[in-house]
């Protein structure tokens, strides 16, 4: 949502501006990871990490990567060019979460019934982990996964590309290891 809001938005906020030029030259250097390894450095194939046995990933598009910036081909296919991982996509994959940063505190009824939905589709996709873009979105379903007790692992997508993802614990691993217990958001 920050390379959104500085990429699409700051040439708005400050076209009346004495500072419009600085914003205009700021908002040209912003790129999501992805897009930028994607569509600027023409990265289309990750030669590692070397996964010994098949894995499976389900992608959500978040809300700012997918309208914003326009992101979605990108990281399915970086993903797909990693030997043993297999795509399962999720039905409404493009669909939102529930988080929205503030939305969910102002609306926790409703941004809960929206993961809700969100995790009925992760599961039904029967994938071994959880990818996203967007760390907001990863901790509001790696969070509802884990207090559901689903067994999928979040990660953000450079965890994956980068073969982290393989060797560390998930999201909410990590945050159950630091609190000395066994998971938890």
């Amino acid at each position: 949502s920050c390379a959104g809001m500085l990429k699409k938005h700051l040439k708005k906020i400050f076209a009346d501006s004495d500072d419009a030029e600085k914003a205009n030259i700021l908002s040209n250097k912003i790129y999501e990871s992805v897009s930028f390894l994607y569509d600027i450095l023409k990265i289309t194939a990750v030669k590692g990490p070397h996964i010994a046995e098949k894995t499976s990933i389900t992608y959500h598009d978040s809300c700012s990567g997918l309208r914003e910036l326009g992101i979605k081909d990108a990281p399915r296919n970086l993903l797909k060019s990693i030997k043993n991982i297999d795509i399962k996509e999720m039905d409404e994959a493009e669909t939102c979460c529930g988080f929205g940063g503030m939305f969910c505190m102002k609306y926790p009824d409703i941004s809960n019934k929206m993961v809700v939905e969100k995790i009925k589709n992760i599961k039904a996709a029967g994938a071994d982990m959880l990818a996203a873009g967007d760390l907001g979105c990863l901790m509001n379903m790696a969070g509802k996964l884990s207090y559901d007790g689903v067994n999928v692992k979040a990660y953000h997508i450079a965890e994956i590309l980068s073969g982290h993802a393989f060797t560390t614990p998930s999201i909410i691993e990590k945050a159950g290891n630091e609190k000395g217990d066994e998971g938890g958001a």
